[in-house]
């Protein structure tokens, strides 16, 4: 079964999270080994199929507009790097078909 990776930084976990799980998508999480260096917090793979890219593209820019500091960064297949603040739905339905790994980034204050 194949899987997009969405490595998730600071206080980007649990949004991520909720919004996946309010938009009906799969996904579980990556085991992570004693001893690896992990630059991010936690890494979710999302189970790919041909309904999700919808879905998902409605996680990424929910979770952008939610809260000013948040970023979403695609990873694609062949390297390039996209910043997903800006592109409509649409346009992140294509991209996502083609990226190999996101990272969901919220460098903004907590409010705990």
């Amino acid at each position: 079964m194949s899987a997009l990776k969405v490595y998730l930084f600071k206080d980007s976990f649990r949004p991520i999270i909720e919004l996946m799980g309010e938009n009906g998508l799969s996904w579980s999480m990556k085991e992570q080994r004693s001893g690896v260096t992990m630059a991010s917090s936690g890494v979710v793979e999302v189970v790919l199929n041909a309904s999700m890219w919808v879905s998902m593209a409605s996680v990424v820019i929910a979770f952008i507009r939610a809260k000013h500091g948040r970023k979403v960064i695609i990873t694609m297949k062949d390297k390039r790097v996209i910043h997903a603040e800006g592109l409509t739905s649409k346009e992140l339905e294509c991209i996502l078909q083609k990226a190999d790994s996101i990272t969901a980034l919220d460098a903004g204050k907590s409010n705990r």
